[in-house]
């Protein structure tokens, strides 16, 4: 009998978040605030891919491909994944208040976000069909309300919509600051 057939509630993955934006922006302040964020909540972030098309007459297309990953316990691990699309730009010089001029990109940019909380990240419980029969009961009884609970709360509030907000505070955008603040945890 194969292990996957008894693996129930593998995976849970978060409501994917968006921001759209069109106007100017600074591409390495918003690599660079990822970047920061992952490294203060002790994720490990990887570039899976960078692309880029050619230009048309109405500007290039980058698209970028990041995955942050935190192992939490043995038993499970948070996943976040971040799609960033920018349509139609190019680079202009812009003169800051100093007065120094500096390149920013000029187009339109789609962020995607969204979390996955995984459990049995190293494979461990399948390897036999009675060791993904266990996981399955463990996940189903044993762990489910901390699962669904506790562990998928605490990702998609205090990781996900987080890294939104803070996406849309560094692209001055109308929301400033967390509105989901209050929600778990004391701050």
């Amino acid at each position: 009998m194969n292990p996957n057939d008894f693996i129930h509630n593998a995976d849970a993955p978060t409501p994917i978040v968006y921001i759209q934006y069109k106007g100017i922006l600074d591409m390495q302040d918003i690599y660079e605030t990822i970047a920061d964020f992952f490294r203060r909540k002790k994720f490990k972030l990887y570039e899976k891919q960078q692309r880029l098309r050619r230009p048309s007459a109405f500007g290039a297309e980058l698209m970028y491909s990041f995955e942050a990953r935190r192992k939490i316990e043995d038993y499970y691990e948070w996943v976040v994944n971040i799609n960033i699309e920018t349509f139609d730009f190019k680079e202009i010089d812009v003169v800051l208040k100093d007065g120094t001029k500096k390149k920013m990109i000029k187009g339109r940019v789609w962020v995607q976000l969204y979390g996955t909380c995984v459990t049995d990240y190293e494979k461990i419980w399948e390897k036999s069909a009675f060791l993904a029969h266990l996981k399955s009961f463990y996940n189903k009884y044993v762990i489910r309300k901390r699962f669904e609970g506790v562990w998928w709360d605490e990702l998609y509030y205090k990781i996900v919509l987080r890294l939104h907000a803070l996406l849309k505070e560094r692209l001055k955008m109308i929301s400033e600051g967390y509105e989901h603040r209050h929600f778990s945890g004391v701050h």
